[in-house]
């Protein structure tokens, strides 16, 4: 049987288009990318990951910045793990990820940075792939369908999560009602409106760190928060590093030096 292989991946934004004989899990680390599969279009992105079936001509490109975690299964191991029935019924459409699934998916991918055998490697693949086909079965994880006014709502905050938003401004825009919007993001996303709008936030000052030299009090108030310690409080909180030591970090691999413990 064919191994499970699992590895953390970047993609440019030339549109490269092939087919393969394994399914793939697509999983979101920063950034988004575009794929076309079948007719359908479909953008994999903060918590909302992509499965491509095997043997299904796709095209893909990424614009902007990027990092996913990305799991080739062959079929024999597909139906060895018990993911087949879970990679039938998404069948080529987007995955929502929850808040535990995601946690679960970063943790695999900072350990797959930190190295490790051939062997270690494979079990990460094969523990996420069972846990999510598990988790899909069970109905926690499964098919993306956002209604044409959740994708309005993302639309707007991914343009405008750096100002002061309130849920209510949100719904506004979506032309939906507070509560709606929020059952729509519980259900559909498995998170909720103020969640999406600090890992947009989030996302965009990680970007301005790692490509910018602008100072890290206005990266803060560029991306929407109150002041610098509020960025470094969330990206301690959540990434497990301070602004400083991830911009040492990103500097340090450019110039080829070795990965240190986070800070």
């Amino acid at each position: 049987m064919d191994e499970v292989e699992i590895g953390v991946r970047r993609y440019s934004a030339e549109v490269v288009a092939h087919r393969h004989a394994h399914h793939q899990l697509v999983l979101p680390l920063e950034g988004a990318i575009a794929l076309s599969m079948d007719g359908r279009e479909l953008m994999a992105s903060g918590l909302s990951g992509a499965l491509v079936p095997c043997d299904t001509r796709h095209a893909f490109a990424a614009p902007d910045r990027n990092r996913f975690l990305v799991i080739d299964v062959p079929p024999a191991s597909a139906e060895a793990l018990g993911a087949t029935p879970w990679f039938e019924r998404i069948a080529g459409g987007s995955i929502a990820l929850d808040a535990a699934a995601a946690h679960l998916v970063r943790t695999a991918a900072d350990e797959l940075d930190r190295g490790g055998s051939v062997a270690l490697r494979r079990r990460w693949a094969g523990l996420l792939v069972l846990t999510l086909a598990e988790r899909g079965a069970r109905g926690a994880l499964g098919p993306m369908r956002a209604p044409e006014k959740l994708r309005r709502a993302l639309r707007f905050l991914e343009d405008h999560a750096h100002e002061p938003l309130t849920v209510a401004d949100v719904a506004a825009r979506a032309e939906l009602s507070p509560g709606h919007l929020h059952h729509l993001f519980r259900t559909v996303l498995g998170t909720t409106v103020q969640e999406r709008i600090a890992d947009l936030r989030l996302a965009r000052a990680t970007d301005l760190l790692s490509r910018t030299e602008l100072g890290i009090a206005e990266i803060a108030i560029r991306c929407g928060y109150a002041d610098q310690s509020c960025l470094t409080r969330s990206l301690r909180r959540r990434r497990g590093v301070t602004p400083a030591a991830l911009r040492r970090a990103v500097r340090a691999e450019r110039r080829g030096e070795p990965r240190r413990g986070r800070a």
